[in-house]
């Protein structure tokens, strides 16, 4: 394992800016992450100078900030899941705005809830809020001169009654689709831009993320019929958008439960759980199991060279790489501080080696550049020492099989590490 401090992007001439965490990303991600904030920022400059400005249109805008604000208070020490979406509700807030005031107000909402991430809520780099809550001003702006594009008789600032009611909802629904669609279209390129290789639709595809995204639209058109007819109702809708929160908090607590949360992983009391029971459907069908322990070599070194942040990091990378070298297959979990454990069902020996070879190849192949943080810049390259067991007539318990594939992996690290080690066995016998 080696540690190499890459050489900053400016001259000294530029000061704290060559600090910043953005030069440490790859291009061409990093000229993506830096052109959609400054071409929203021109944007936003130009809606600016034609904004006719009105005393009236300042309060609920102040209002609807600030419901965002309690938002994000109410949910800032509920720590995000590596690998998950988080969802915090600011859309709700967004869409009101874009539908009640002028397209210039809904460029404007993300900088002082911007402002107030960082400030409250320092934990992840400033570069990625920035662009993240750029993409939302851009698509609520966009969506907000779409709104203001529509005959007054289909929409306008007023639902009015009857059918044009249902017009006018079916409008601000059709522009809260828009800015959906420009948001995550813009989120998906940074995506594939860090990892070409990153299944998006297992992010934003699932029936769950569906699910949740039509119930934040159904509540932000409530909200804007509400702020419509008079802003001051929208203190009506503020308990609802709590509780659903709440219920979002809810799901994700039961998720960190069951999940690591630094790799998104299965944590070592649900591992074993369901290690178990799949241990027991492998003996009664007498098919073949095997496990894989996985250990980071030299892992301490990693921490006491650039902090425990940048451990995290390396962790969740090559959490990364174990979930996509198994496509699916098999249970993945972080059993211990560097230390997972993969079980894969109708697995042979021989497969299982296989595997594990790959595994190790993959992670010593690929350094890991540490992105945030005081230690940005410093690449790592790092081995794995693997150690796997496989099911027989002798190892009938979990306990049992995880003792042998310690044994194997201690022989991986004593040996020189960097090494797939297996103690052999047989097949189940009848």
């Amino acid at each position: 394992m080696a540690a190499v401090r890459l050489p900053h992007k400016l001259t000294a001439a530029f000061g704290g800016i060559s600090q910043w965490d953005i030069w440490t990303v790859r291009e061409p991600l990093r000229t993506y992450l830096v052109s959609v904030p400054l071409v929203v920022t021109v944007i936003f400059a130009w809606t600016i100078s034609n904004l006719h400005w009105q005393a009236q249109q300042i309060y609920p805008f102040a209002a609807l900030v600030a419901c965002g604000i309690i938002a994000v208070e109410l949910t800032r020490r509920v720590k995000e899941i590596h690998g998950a979406l988080s969802r915090d509700l600011q859309t709700v807030w967004y869409l009101a705005i874009a539908t009640a005031l002028p397209p210039a107000y809904a460029f404007a909402a993300p900088i002082p809830l911007t402002i107030y991430k960082l400030w409250r809520m320092p934990r992840s780099a400033v570069y990625r809020r920035v662009f993240s809550n750029a993409t939302l001003s851009l698509a609520y702006g966009v969506a907000s001169i779409v709104f203001h594009a529509i005959p007054a008789a289909a929409a306008g600032l007023y639902p009015g009654t009857g059918v044009h009611v249902v017009t006018w909802a079916a409008c601000v629904a059709g522009c809260g689709v828009v800015g959906w669609l420009i948001n995550h279209a813009l989120l998906l390129g940074a995506i594939k831009l860090s990892d070409p290789t990153a299944h998006v639709g297992e992010l934003l595809g699932t029936r769950e993320s569906i699910t949740a995204d039509l119930a934040e639209l159904s509540l932000a058109i409530l909200v804007a019929l509400l702020v419509a007819i008079n802003p001051v109702l929208m203190a009506l809708a503020l308990p609802s958008v709590v509780l659903y929160r709440r219920y979002l908090m809810q799901a994700q607590l039961v998720a960190q439960a069951r999940l690591d949360i630094k790799t998104g992983l299965l944590n070592a009391g649900t591992w074993q759980r369901e290690a178990e029971a799949e241990l027991i459907r492998a003996a009664r069908a007498r098919v073949p199991l095997a496990l894989i322990m996985v250990d980071v070599d030299h892992f301490k070194s990693v921490n006491e060279t650039a902090g425990h942040d940048a451990g995290d990091q390396v962790l969740r990378d090559i959490a990364t790489t174990l979930t996509e070298n198994l496509r699916g297959v098999g249970l993945v979990g972080r059993v211990g501080g560097e230390e997972f454990a993969i079980l894969l069902p109708q697995t042979s020996e021989a497969d299982a080696k296989s595997i594990g070879e790959r595994i190790r190849d993959h992670i010593s192949g690929e350094p890991i550049a540490i992105e945030d943080g005081s230690h940005a810049g410093f690449v790592f390259r790092l081995t794995v020492s693997i150690g796997i067991a496989v099911l027989d007539h002798s190892r009938r318990a979990l306990a049992e099989l995880i003792g042998t594939a310690e044994v194997a992996l201690s022989e991986a690290k004593s040996t020189g590490r960097n090494r797939v080690c297996v103690i052999p066995g047989s097949v189940a016998e009848d």
